[in-house]
């Protein structure tokens, strides 16, 4: 019996002890913590802190999309002066072309002039010569027809050129030139062809007075600048 008393008490002994260490834990853990009025202060400055700076983090994000669309907008403005300048300075090279500023290349016509082979009599020699008149003939009919530039036996013709007759050759202004007189012209050259071969047009004209014309069509006439 007394064995069995000393078990009994040990195995009490020990319940006791785990309900007792059970309870003191289970209180330690389900105690509140207590904040002071000072820290409760502090946190609900951080508190607050915090949310002005999502505040502005968000104005920020909306200012700075704001600013990427004005970007986006000024690289389009930028782009379109850009290409418009691009243009004004390729239209500005075309007129300096036409002018004689600068050297210009294209297809056109060729339109040679000769006297005629065969001259029945001496006295009516001047009557089967080219002159002026039949090359400011070409040359008006060619710049109606919209001849960009145009040239005489590779001499180019400028706003201000003169030609002039001086006895068998034609002076282009100053220089003399001897037939055969090749007259060049640059544009189109359906539109030039069809004004040069109208009926009773220019090379009706030119063949009544005698006048030997061939007309040719090239792929590449290059003319030079102005020589200042």
């Amino acid at each position: 019996m007394k064995g069995r008393h000393l078990v009994l008490s040990l195995v009490l002994l020990v319940s006791g002890f785990l309900i007792a260490f059970s309870y003191q834990h289970t209180k330690s853990e389900s105690r509140v913590i207590q904040l002071s009025d000072q820290e409760w202060e502090k946190d609900y400055y951080y508190r607050q802190q915090l949310i002005s700076l999502e505040d502005k983090n968000k104005e920020l994000r909306g200012e700075l999309e704001g600013n990427r669309q004005i970007i986006q907008q000024i690289e389009k403005q930028l782009g379109q002066q850009e290409e418009a300048i691009g243009n004004y300075v390729e239209q500005k090279k075309e007129l300096q072309m036409l002018t004689g500023e600068l050297p210009i290349k294209g297809k056109g016509m060729q339109v040679t002039l000769r006297d005629a082979n065969y001259i029945p009599s001496e006295e009516n020699a001047n009557q089967y010569i080219v002159h002026e008149r039949h090359i400011h003939l070409i040359v008006n009919e060619l710049f109606s027809a919209g001849a960009k530039a145009i040239s005489i036996n590779g001499q180019r013709l400028f706003k201000d050129s003169f030609i002039s007759c001086v006895g068998p050759v034609i002076s282009v202004d100053g220089f003399q030139y001897s037939a055969p007189f090749v007259v060049s012209a640059i544009g189109n050259q359906d539109a030039l062809d069809a004004s040069l071969n109208l009926t009773n047009g220019v090379v009706d004209i030119l063949v009544g007075d005698n006048i030997e014309v061939a007309i040719e069509k090239l792929n590449t006439i290059e003319m030079n600048a102005r020589v200042n």
